[in-house]
C-alpha cells in the first residue's frame, strides 16, 4: 500500500482507506474518492504542486497534504 502522494504517475489504483477529518471526507468523496473506488493518476505537478485524479469520468486536483492521508493500492 502507498500513501497516494508515492503513488506513481499514469497508473490505475484504488482507494484502501482514508484519514480525513469530516470537512476533507466531504470534500473528496463529492468527487467519487471513497474506499473501494478505482482511481487513475494522471499527473503530478512539481514543487510540491497538486495531483491529477481521474474518477469515473470525473478529472480534478488534489492537494498533496490530503494527498498523503490516502492510501492506495495498485489495482490488479
Amino acid at each position: 500500500m502507498f500513501s497516494l502522494d508515492a503513488f506513481p504517475a499514469g497508473q490505475r489504483g484504488v482507494v484502501a482507506s482514508l484519514d480525513l477529518g469530516p470537512d476533507a471526507m466531504r470534500r473528496v468523496a463529492a468527487f467519487g474518492l471513497v474506499p473501494g473506488s478505482r482511481f487513475r493518476l494522471r499527473q503530478i505537478a512539481p514543487f510540491g504542486g497538486p495531483l491529477l485524479l481521474e474518477v469515473g469520468a470525473t478529472r480534478f486536483l488534489l492537494r498533496r497534504s490530503l494527498a498523503c492521508a490516502i492510501q492506495v493500492r495498485s489495482e490488479a
